[in-house]
């Protein structure tokens, strides 16, 4: 290859490669910062006309003029545009249209705001505020409830209770009360003015021979008990017996034909209930004689 040629072909902007000679190796240049425009052959770079710079310089200059004119006129509309109508704006509150009477309306009362800790706010209705009563405003003075009027209370009909003082009366026949005459029992009439009222009373005890019953013991003879002996009905001194207790001892059972009224039976002798018979009282299978609980006279 020609030693032209090579050269011709292998340079690179204006820097040519050294190349080995016989006379030895040639001096290396020092390498150039950039490539200018100038080392490289004319042909590389596409010539450029006069006409086609200035066809290329009004494009731009109309491009220019033309985006001046439009941000005018944009300009320009904008304002008239303000001037003439405000237009809605972001902050506008939507309107509604006036309510017909006739649509239901439901008024709540506004909330207020309460809070119950950092960060947290609990609405709560006005009316669950604690305000003033209207009793307690300035002038006025809270009704006064009038005081309650209790009816007069009877007392409790008396009961065989133990430790009360009752009198018997015959259920048949008002005004007639068990009493004792000559240490025997007896019914006779008894009133507040009679002078066998004091035979008439009786305080209730817990029954001698079995708690669950009772024994009646003489209000103006203490110590003397009613008790059957030989089926009659006597006033008889407690004188510690079994069978004195036995025979001192009777139950109430419920009248068949009267809820107020209270069956004797003793306690000894079951099915043997006292009864009236002959003015006095004794212990019978057949017959009962049915007693109202009152108080002494």
């Amino acid at each position: 290859m020609p030693e032209k040629d090579s050269q011709d072909r292998l340079r690179i902007g204006g820097w040519v490669p050294p190349y080995r000679d016989a006379n030895g190796p040639l001096p290396l240049p020092a390498p150039p910062t950039k490539f200018p425009r100038r080392a490289l052959p004319a042909g590389f770079w596409p010539a450029s006309s006069p006409s086609r710079t200035r066809g290329t310089t009004g494009r731009r200059a109309l491009v220019a003029v033309a985006t001046g004119v439009l941000i005018a006129v944009a300009g320009l509309t904008a304002l008239s545009l303000r001037d003439d109508d405000p237009g809605p704006s972001l902050t506008q509150r939507f309107v509604p249209p006036p309510l017909d009477p006739t649509d239901p309306v439901s008024v709540e009362p506004a909330p207020s705001a309460t809070s119950e800790g950092p960060g947290s706010v609990i609405r709560t209705p006005t009316h669950h505020r604690a305000g003033t009563r209207p009793a307690e405003k300035a002038g006025t003075t809270p009704p006064t409830t009038p005081p309650r009027t209790t009816a007069p209370t009877t007392p409790p009909p008396p009961r065989l209770a133990a430790g009360a003082t009752v009198g018997l009366e015959l259920a048949d026949r008002p005004g007639y009360r068990l009493r004792h005459r000559d240490f025997v029992a007896r019914l006779d009439p008894v009133g507040a003015g009679s002078p066998a009222r004091d035979d008439a009373r009786f305080t209730v005890r817990k029954g001698l021979a079995r708690d669950a019953c009772f024994s009646l013991e003489a209000g103006n003879f203490p110590g003397y008990f009613l008790r059957h002996r030989d089926y009659v009905l006597r006033l008889d001194r407690r004188d510690g017996s079994g069978l004195y207790d036995q025979d001192a001892t009777f139950c109430p059972r419920p009248a068949r034909d009267n809820d107020a009224a209270v069956l004797l039976e003793s306690v000894n002798y079951p099915g043997h209930f006292l009864a009236a018979q002959r003015g006095g009282v004794v212990i019978s299978r057949r017959d009962a004689t049915a007693f109202i609980v009152r108080r002494p006279l």
